[in-house]
């Protein structure tokens, strides 16, 4: 298709954004960036959720790695329903009853204030790598379908891209994002839903069922026994994923505690639990079908190139590809407009002490500053020339959010007294340990999968435990 519609499309598409974001700034207080007054509908928060849930990254990752891994990703996703009722029912109850914005604030009042900053630290690098790789998804399809053919370089892509979110988010913060995202969600949902029809009709013959297709095909299994994607690491691994990457993530409960009572927060995770596994079912077989296409047409296309490339099959209606790049879109803006929001929440709240009737200005900076970091990791994304990033990215968030574990189990069970300054030594230690362990654990017939964030939170937290300071009873 014509590069100067899809074009048309990113600017039409963020021009409709910035109206949103201009109506629902008012007057951009940090307030309002940071927790959107605590008047959110969580219908719409749940709903929004989803889009950043899946982001970029699944919408054009998971399609293309049941080529390699069939649906050994959908365990996982049971997991993350379990990890989910885990945040509903264990930690949502703490950051209410606390009152927080940021949710690291939780450890300061446990822990320590530098157990509370090094939580922080630990979110600011973990966030900064998954909204990085995020951005990168829907930058490397802005440049095959727009920048490529005007000859623009990916640096000036990227640029561009976050340039484009910040119109829009770089005001109202989170109370933009939490409307934003139910319409990108929406479009989403609507993208995938029809690739999924029209590939379905080109590839599944008229006499066979779709659901027969499906469940007989070759890619259609579920684990892998004896290796990393094994069945109950799979699940073990979604469900401390989803509790470290949603509830110990400031990104996604910033979204949560923009809901006013505790109980419509509890059932915006349920419920988002259970859809996604129903969506991400949805994803995992058009990955199925996806790739047969590929191989009826002679497309080469494999990995995080996969959709794109059968998207703009000539084959197909001319209406999917212009859907596929807004879903997209919406995708990916959904998940880095938010982690701009909380990268900043974060910084502003845990280290610069800004309060929510602070300076707008300097939010304003930081905001500036996380723009710089996010383009720099992104380029170097882009240098690697992955295949397929959700793999990686699970991996990993396996050692940089293992500290962060580590540290709210703590916080969780006990209040320790520990020798702050060791605190951030050992946070940095545990994912080295980890590391370690997973390069010796081939060697006693065992592979660590996706539960390696188990681990290195087990190891922080055994480090912890160790610069304790012990009470002496008086006699």
């Amino acid at each position: 298709m014509n590069y100067t519609l899809f074009l048309s499309l990113l600017l039409g598409y963020v021009a409709l954004l910035a109206v949103i974001g201009f109506v629902t700034a008012r007057g951009g207080s940090n307030s309002t960036f940071f927790n959107a007054n605590k008047n959110a509908n969580w219908l719409l928060v749940s709903f929004g959720m989803i889009g950043a849930s899946l982001s970029g990254v699944t919408f054009i990752s998971v399609p293309g790695w049941t080529a390699t891994s069939g649906l050994t990703y959908l365990p996982m996703v049971f997991g993350f329903l379990l990890g989910y009722l885990v945040i509903a029912f264990v930690l949502l109850p703490v950051y209410y009853r606390y009152n927080v914005i940021s949710i690291y604030s939780f450890l300061g009042q446990r822990l320590g204030k530098q157990s509370y900053q090094t939580g922080s630290l630990f979110f600011l690098v973990s966030r900064v790598i998954g909204a990085s790789a995020r951005l990168y998804i829907v930058t490397m399809v802005v440049q095959l379908m727009i920048c490529d053919p005007l000859g623009i370089p990916f640096i000036a892509t990227a640029i561009i891209v976050l340039l484009l979110i910040a119109v829009y988010s770089a005001t109202g913060g989170i109370a933009t994002i939490v409307i934003t995202d139910t319409l990108q969600t929406a479009l989403m949902l609507i993208a995938a839903g029809l690739t999924f029809y029209y590939v379905a009709d080109a590839v599944v013959p008229k006499q066979t069922g779709l659901i027969a297709y499906l469940t007989s095909h070759e890619d259609w299994y579920f684990v892998q026994s004896g290796t990393s994607k094994a069945g109950w690491k799979q699940v073990l691994g979604g469900m401390f994923i989803a509790i470290a990457m949603t509830g110990l993530d400031q990104d996604m409960m910033q979204k949560n505690l923009t809901v006013s009572k505790l109980k419509n927060a509890q059932k915006n995770m349920v419920l988002l639990g259970v859809t996604l596994i129903f969506v991400n079912l949805m994803f995992l077989s058009l990955g199925i079908l996806l790739t047969d296409f590929a191989s009826d047409q002679g497309i080469s296309a494999t990995g995080d190139k996969l959709f794109a490339t059968v998207a703009q099959s000539p084959v197909l209606p001319s209406i999917l590809s212009v859907m596929f790049f807004l879903g997209l879109l919406a995708a990916a803006f959904s998940s880095a407009d938010s982690a701009l929001a909380s990268l900043t929440t974060a910084f502003c709240i845990d280290f610069l002490d800004l309060s929510p009737r602070g300076s707008t200005k300097t939010r304003k900076t930081v905001y500036v500053g996380f723009m710089v970091v996010l383009l720099v990791v992104m380029t170097l994304i882009y240098s690697l020339e992955a295949d397929s990033i959700i793999s990686s990215l699970f991996t990993a968030a396996g050692y940089t959010y293992g500290p962060l574990l580590g540290l709210f189990v703590l916080a969780l069970t006990s209040k320790a007294n520990l020798r702050q300054w060791w605190v951030l030594p050992v946070c940095i230690t545990a994912p080295f340990v980890t590391y370690g362990l997973s390069l010796w654990a081939p060697t006693v017939g065992y592979t660590i999968g996706f539960e390696l964030l188990l681990y290195n939170g087990a190891i922080t937290y055994l480090g912890l435990r160790l610069i304790e300071r012990r009470s002496v009873k008086k006699s």
